[in-house]
């Protein structure tokens, strides 16, 4: 005990400096990292790439490499054997192929005439469920795919802003806090237009509205709202709101949360059309996922007594972090499947330690060469990925084509009502 200090630390100094401390060492190693540029940028990918995200076989991509006669991208050979593709060449011979009938409308990434607008939220009370690794992955996987994906990190601690390196907090740009903000009654000052708060990645496809620890007082300003009325949309609209006025702009919108049920989440709840509700397969993470999913249909509730209803397209679970070898996490995963029956994903998102490789050089699996991993681990984890992408993807397509046709059923209806009325 002789050996033990006694010094006392004095706690918002000692706080203040270890902040100081882990921050400037981790700009020293991402600057380090990303010499000799600045920023990150987007990787070329290779002909088995490719042909994944356009779902077509290899071979008949590779026929119609040969066959292009200038009519489409045929990339850049690398080594003077391996052709490699920016991603902007994906989108190019993707709407080469749609225009020339080798793909369908029905599997067309863009949406088109009255085809809603996918808004899709990742949602969890539990924290280490993997909510913005798979947010992250789902909107880069989609973009790769050819869909106008816009991310919004509603977490103050902001990891999928630091993933697409925009931080408002350190380069001044402006963070989704200023798109949901209430009217300052002093200033006169309100929000930000939401077209001005949206920051281009180096993720093709892939924009962001990015989140900053200032997003927290949307929450002390909502609960001032409900005494002083501040004006504006109420709180739960506000995101929607937002979203509508860059609505054109999009196919699909991920949101990330944080493990809580704030203000601005309710608000992302309202806005969107589905949920995806990552949780790992084991007993304390269902017990807990029962407390949060009946917290959050009380909430809901509460606000729908004073509003309409919230219907979504879909609701799905997505069963993280499993280990297939693992006979524990395999029976909970059963057990989940009987209870939620079709509610849940098929896939599984497998827990490997390429994520936390990539995420060690501020990556994600997508970012970074194939041959950076063993190759089989990486394949394992991108097979699943994409296996989860498939699903969501086909949620999203069946919700758009719903809505087209309700669209022309609705124009037809009102045009039978002119006929009549004339």
């Amino acid at each position: 005990m002789g050996n033990i200090s006694q010094e006392q630390v004095h706690g918002s100094e000692a706080l203040a400096g270890y902040s100081d401390k882990i921050s400037e060492a981790l700009d020293t190693h991402l600057s380090y990292l990303l010499a000799p540029e600045e920023r990150k940028m987007l990787r070329r990918f290779s002909v088995r790439e490719v042909a994944r995200f356009l779902k077509l076989n290899e071979n008949t991509f590779r026929h119609y490499i040969k066959n292009a006669d200038g009519r489409m991208p045929i990339g850049e050979l690398v080594g003077g054997n391996r052709r490699m593709f920016k991603a902007e060449d994906i989108d190019n011979i993707r709407q080469f192929l749609f225009n020339d009938g080798k793909i369908a409308p029905e599997a067309y990434p863009r949406r088109q005439g009255d085809q809603k607008l996918n808004v899709l939220c990742t949602f969890n009370l539990k924290g280490g469920v993997s909510k913005t690794s798979s947010a992250i992955l789902v909107a880069q996987l989609l973009g790769l795919r050819g869909h106008r994906v816009l991310c919004i990190d509603l977490d103050p601690q902001a990891s999928m802003s630091d993933i697409f390196q925009v931080r408002p907090d350190i380069d001044g740009s402006p963070s989704i806090y200023e798109a949901l903000r209430y009217n300052d009654p002093e200033t006169g000052s309100g929000p930000k237009s939401m077209r001005d708060v949206i920051q281009k990645t180096y993720f093709h496809n892939v924009d962001i509205a990015a989140s900053e620890m200032m997003l927290t007082e949307f929450e002390y300003e909502t609960a001032i709202s409900f005494k002083t009325g501040m004006g504006g949309e109420p709180f739960h609209r506000r995101m929607s709101a937002a979203i509508t006025s860059v609505e054109a702009d999009y196919d699909v919108v991920v949101f990330d949360t944080p493990p809580q049920l704030s203000f601005s989440v309710i608000s992302a709840l309202f806005a969107s059309t589905g949920l995806i509700i990552p949780l790992n397969a084991s007993m304390l993470d269902s017990m807990s996922l029962g407390k949060f999913l009946g917290m959050a249909g009380d909430l809901m509730k509460a606000v729908e007594s004073s509003s309409r209803k919230k219907d979504y397209d879909f609701i799905r679970f997505l069963i993280t972090r499993f280990e297939p070898t693992d006979s524990p996490q395999v029976q909970m995963a059963g057990f989940l499947r009987t209870i939620f029956s079709g509610a849940v994903l098929k896939q599984e998102f497998l827990k490997s330690t390429v994520i936390s490789d990539a995420s060690n050089s501020n990556n994600t699996v997508m970012e970074l060469e194939p041959s950076s991993f063993t190759r089989k681990s990486y394949d394992r984890l991108m097979d699943s990925v994409e296996l989860i992408v498939d699903e969501l993807e086909e949620l999203c397509f069946a919700a758009r084509h719903r809505s087209a046709r309700e669209a022309a059923a609705e124009n037809s209806h009102s045009d039978d009502n002119a006929r009549r009325a004339s």
